[in-house]
């Protein structure tokens, strides 16, 4: 048992010196090398290290050798005797077992024992590579040598046959301290490797019981017990990485919540309580109006704005819910109570009276919003996923309502976003189809009751569903952001087929406001104009009164550099939204379109009157151009000419046409011109 012990704590000796020594000695450029003595800058490999080691049992009669058959240059001329001959064909066969016999050695009585020394990870590579290796087919497990521990017997044998009667109580007493003293001896050599192995168990399990022992010696064992303890030292700081890795991946960064992954995982937890006794519901937020803040008062206090909404939802959840960041602006709330949809109601109306609160960020006065939109479980969604989607088509739902509200989840929200996904992937290939279709109506001046124009108008001409309203499919463009590639492909076929036109006519197109802010508009008008080769003077871009809420010296410069192109600019629809003088003031327009509603309403609203007058006779003092939009009846031509417009269109005069159209319209309206003016 003692030599088996021995036998096995120097296999695992071995083991842990060649995985957690060697090969990170070698990893960090430190050569190992059986002549280590001879090179202080290199340490011993495996074999030579057991064998010094080994050294230290001598003295105490005990003998430990490698053996192997494979001819390593370091043994040329070893050969094996029977004993070992038989020990490697034994375990060989079974590596996890031992081969022992009692023999004569060199005149000794003595005890042998072998196991099997097999090839660790940390071998196979350098030992495959090895120019002196007697083979390059090694694999993990497989047995190279043997450990041979020789015990002499001949010490307690030779104390046993001087024994006599006389003397049988103080033998004893001899034997029980003779035997005390081996044991004290065995363990003095044996209890580093012991405690060595020991450690290394408990870093196996991922505990610490104990600081690493023996890392005061200054042999070899010493040397293993610090590398030891550097190795825990790693692992407990890769250990404290990871933990904080873990943390950071489940939560958000800036507000400290949980985010989306930990929501979920908390929320697919608490659907298995919705199984018992419990209902849950789901409220997805989006701040109202925090774009705006980011935008005028910077991204810090934004930030900050975000860190004192988590705050204050913190503070409207109860013990059992869950808050959570999910992106951007938006929140995510689970609430887990046995009253819903009742309880859902009351939290999302606290939530958003607390949200809308004024805050004080940095000496900034902030006001914002919230709208929720709300799923129940197990009615709205039985699994995280659906709930959430559910909770998230509520919440479009509310902002469309008109934001600062809720909304709960109803089944036909499902079939119109289901509608809206399907249009918006047909939208996504509608221009490389080729279905899309500009069609033109004309623009009348009044002064010389002659045809100067066409405004062209987009059409989607769907292969299933027909024509598509460009009220339906335009939103949706500048909401997945297409508008920008869709508004350059109208710029170049416009430009293109105006150049076909009689050289007096001018085409009009209007600009989105989401087209607008792109970088690329300036670039996509003179590609346009380049391309075609239509003169900048014969293009007029219709932006509305929603371009210029946008970054106002942004705008103006955008605006600038278009007007230096040559081309006109109109503002479209004015009269509605936040129609402002002064956006006549900070940018010299070419041309007013006043809003069709106007022109809609004269018959029954006098104010409609006075609004076209207003806007007429400001353009005449500007030196600007008035459109009349929407004329239908005789009787609004009349008005609109009346009031000094200087320019009409409309269904009385020409409704939308297809390109192909345009030159016998053009020869319809010249011979008919005195009868349409």
């Amino acid at each position: 048992m003692k030599g088996e012990q021995t036998a096995r704590q120097l296999q695992t000796l071995r083991s842990f010196y060649s995985e957690h020594v060697v090969m990170k000695a070698t990893q960090a450029g430190v050569s190992a090398s059986p002549t280590y003595k001879a090179d202080s800058k290199t340490i011993p490999v495996p074999t030579t290290f057991i064998l010094d080691v080994a050294e230290a049992f001598r003295e105490n009669g005990l003998l430990v050798r490698l053996v192997s058959p494979y001819p390593w240059p370091t043994r040329q001329g070893r050969v094996l005797d029977s004993f070992q001959i038989e020990a490697w064909e034994h375990l060989k066969q079974n590596p996890g077992g031992i081969w022992s016999r009692r023999e004569q050695l060199e005149g000794r009585e003595v005890l042998r024992l072998a196991v099997a020394d097999s090839m660790q990870a940390s071998c196979v590579g350098c030992h495959n590579t090895n120019a002196s290796s007697p083979k390059k087919d090694w694999k993990v497990g497989d047995v190279r040598g043997l450990i041979e521990v020789v015990q002499p017997i001949e010490a307690i044998l030779a104390g046993s046959r001087a024994l006599s009667w006389k003397l049988v109580g103080g033998g004893t007493l001899g034997g029980l301290a003779l035997l005390g003293l081996l044991l004290a001896n065995a363990m003095r050599l044996i209890r580093p490797l012991s405690d060595i192995t020991r450690s290394i168990h408990a870093m196996a399990r991922g505990t610490r019981d104990q600081p690493i022992p023996h890392t005061g010696r200054s042999d070899e064992l010493g040397t293993v017990a610090r590398a030891l303890q550097d190795l825990q030292e790693q692992t407990e700081e890769r250990a404290r990485a990871e933990a904080l890795v873990t943390h950071m991946a489940r939560h958000d960064a800036l507000t400290r919540l949980p985010n989306r992954i930990l929501f979920r995982e908390n929320l697919e937890q608490d659907l298995v309580r919705v199984r018992r006794d419990e209902t849950l519901a789901v409220l997805c937020l989006d701040l109202d109006n925090f774009k705006a803040v980011n935008d005028t008062l910077g991204h810090p206090v934004g930030d900050a704005l975000l860190k004192a909404v988590a705050d204050r939802l913190l503070g409207c959840i109860g013990e059992t819910d869950t808050v959570a960041r999910l992106g951007g602006d938006e929140f995510a709330i689970v609430q887990v109570a046995a009253s819903q949809p009742v309880a859902a109601r009351v939290l999302a109306q606290h939530v958003i009276e607390t949200l809308s609160a004024p805050y004080e960020i940095d000496g900034h006065s902030v006001v914002i919003g919230t709208s929720a939109g709300i799923a129940v479980a197990s009615h709205d969604g039985a699994d995280p996923d659906e709930i959430l989607k559910n909770a998230d088509m509520a919440l479009y739902r509310a902002k469309a309502a008109g934001r600062g509200t809720y909304r709960f989840f109803q089944a036909d929200m499902d079939a119109s976003m289901q509608a809206r996904r399907l249009l918006e992937l047909d939208l996504r290939t509608a221009l490389a189809r080729n279905e899309f279709q500009l069609y033109y109506q004309p623009l009348v001046d009044l002064r010389a009751s002659e045809l100067n124009g066409f405004e062209a108008l987009l059409r989607w001409m769907h292969p299933t569903r027909g024509t598509v309203s460009p009220a339906e499919f335009i939103p949706l463009a500048e909401e997945i952001g297409l508008i920008t590639s869709i508004g350059a492909w109208v710029l170049k076929q416009a430009c293109a087929q105006a150049a076909t036109w009689p050289a007096h006519l001018t085409v009009a197109v209007n600009l989105s406001p989401v087209q607008f802010l792109s970088r690329t508009l300036v670039l996509d008008v003179v590609s346009a104009l380049g391309s075609s080769g239509l003169p900048a003077s014969r293009l007029e871009l219709e932006i509305t009164e929603a371009v210029m809420l946008q970054d106002t010296e942004t705008t103006l410069a955008t605006l600038a550099q278009l007007k230096g192109l040559g081309v006109r600019i109109s503002m479209d629809d004015f009269g509605t939204g936040y129609s402002s003088l002064s956006y006549l003031r900070k940018f010299p327009f070419d041309k007013i379109k006043i809003d069709q509603s106007f022109i809609r309403d004269l018959s029954t609203r006098p104010e409609s009157m006075a609004i076209i007058r207003a806007i007429a006779g400001l353009g005449t003092a500007l030196g600007i151009a008035t459109t009349a939009e929407g004329v239908e009846t005789e009787d609004q031509l009349r008005v609109v000419r009346a009031e000094g417009c200087t320019q009409v269109q409309g269904y009385l005069l020409g409704r939308p046409t297809p390109a192909s159209t345009i030159p016998g319209l053009l020869l319809e309206f010249e011979n008919k011109r005195s009868l349409a003016v």
